[in-house]
């Protein structure tokens, strides 16, 4: 009877999601095998932390996803290179690629079809028929399904030959034909600077003795990377001590006296230095704008930030614009002609996906932009409708001590008797 019970336990375990929002996916007019859309803040203030409740949706099947946040390391852009003599000899596919990159380090192989396990010969050389630089051989093999992207990423020393040769072996399955080779791309850094999105602009200033206040209202979940301001004089120089300090924002606390402390006692904190200098590259600018770089991470609930500029005996900073942002986050997926996604959050019990995110990172050169349509807030759950382990969780850890109890007397009476 308590193995049933353990048993049954386990099986309620399994979490069925209970979603607050959904947004619907308007995919861009494009063929690229995958496609991102940009986290707006609203959405991002609805999901549990580190979007560990975001899922995207065909239907009810779940979709595979990688987020990826804008950096300051420059993006990988693939750009096609024109193939040659491509032909089959003796059961080898072999064709010369064109390079028109000066250097490169990193190639893409790309498939027409799956299901095949190949063994890839790359040689360097100058100019087509010659003996040229053998490099490493790469095995290849594919069993995803045809409509995935099927792409090879080869790393390569840095080189700077004129031509690559590539001879293509079949070591199982069905053998490959010149018609199975779609393209090769040659990847580079691409020089995009990282991107932002504003999250709030400060009230104020508040001018007190020897210092100046600004304040910004934070929803929740958002994390701030970057401070940003302007000044209307564009030869002004100053650089000022400063203190950027996070605090529970009083909409997320009971007003009593214990939560009127905490509120009182920043969560985070960290010392900048407010500084700008002219611009020689554009000293007819109108305005001046600066920024510096933050490193507050997200919290789970609304916050108040307080900067507070230090200004001495000097005469208090002429700011304007002064705003907090966050570096971009997109969610990025394949797709499937005529399926339509969904991105659905807002059920902070759900744990964090795990993905296998190969076939993604495979197609992260070639994507495509959609959009978001507008929230849609879904009706909630009742909760005798939820699972009973996701309201009552004690018990089932309970049940299968039990469970396991119970097996192991079992056991040491079998062994005894023996």
């Amino acid at each position: 009877m308590i193995l049933r019970v353990g048993l049954a336990a386990m099986a309620l375990a399994v979490a069925t999601p209970s979603f607050q929002y959904e947004r619907p996916v308007q995919p861009a007019e494009s063929a690229a095998p995958e496609t991102c859309v940009v986290l707006p803040l609203d959405l991002l203030s609805h999901t549990a932390l580190w979007l560990q409740d975001l899922r995207v949706m065909a239907g009810d099947r779940e979709v595979a996803y990688q987020v990826r946040t804008s950096s300051d390391a420059g993006e990988e852009v693939a750009r096609p290179e024109q193939i040659l003599n491509l032909g089959e000899r003796n059961g080898t596919i072999s064709f010369d690629v064109e390079m028109t990159e000066p250097r490169y380090s990193r190639v893409l192989l790309k498939m027409a079809r799956s299901h095949f396990s190949v063994l890839v010969h790359v040689t360097g050389i100058d100019r087509p028929g010659e003996a040229g630089v053998a490099f490493p051989e790469v095995a290849y093999s594919s069993n995803t399904p045809e409509d995935e992207p099927q792409v090879k990423r080869i790393l390569l020393p840095e080189s700077n030959f004129r031509y690559l040769h590539f001879e293509i072996r079949t070591l199982a399955l069905e053998p490959l034909t010149p018609h199975d080779i779609a393209g090769v791309d040659v990847l580079v850094q691409s020089a995009e600077p990282p991107r932002y999105v504003q999250v709030a602009s400060a009230t104020g200033p508040q001018q007190k003795p020897h210092e100046t206040i600004y304040e910004f209202a934070i929803p929740a979940n958002l994390a701030l990377d970057r401070l940003s301001f302007a000044s209307d004089d564009p030869k002004a120089v100053f650089s000022r001590t400063a203190d950027v300090e996070r605090f529970r924002s009083s909409q997320t606390a009971q007003a009593n006296a214990e939560d009127t402390a905490r509120r009182e006692m920043p969560m985070q904190s960290q010392g900048i230095a407010v500084a700008h200098a002219p611009d020689v590259k554009r000293p007819s600018a109108s305005t001046a704008e600066s920024s510096v770089r933050l490193a507050l991470s997200a919290v789970p609930y609304a916050s108040n930030i307080r900067l507070t500029i230090q200004n001495g005996d000097d005469v208090p900073l002429a700011l304007r614009n002064v705003v907090l942002d966050m570096r971009e986050r997109q969610v990025c997926f394949l797709r499937k002609p005529n399926t339509s996604y969904t991105l659905r959050y807002g059920d902070p019990l759900l744990g964090a996906p795990q993905y296998d995110l190969s076939p993604i990172e495979a197609a992260a050169i070639n994507v495509s932009m959609s959009t978001l349509g507008a929230e849609r807030v879904l009706t909630p759950q009742g909760k005798g409708v939820r699972p009973f382990t996701e309201r009552h969780p004690v018990l089932l850890w309970i049940a299968l001590i039990l469970v396991v109890g119970t097996l192991g007397f079992v056991a040491l009476r079998s062994a005894r008797s023996t």
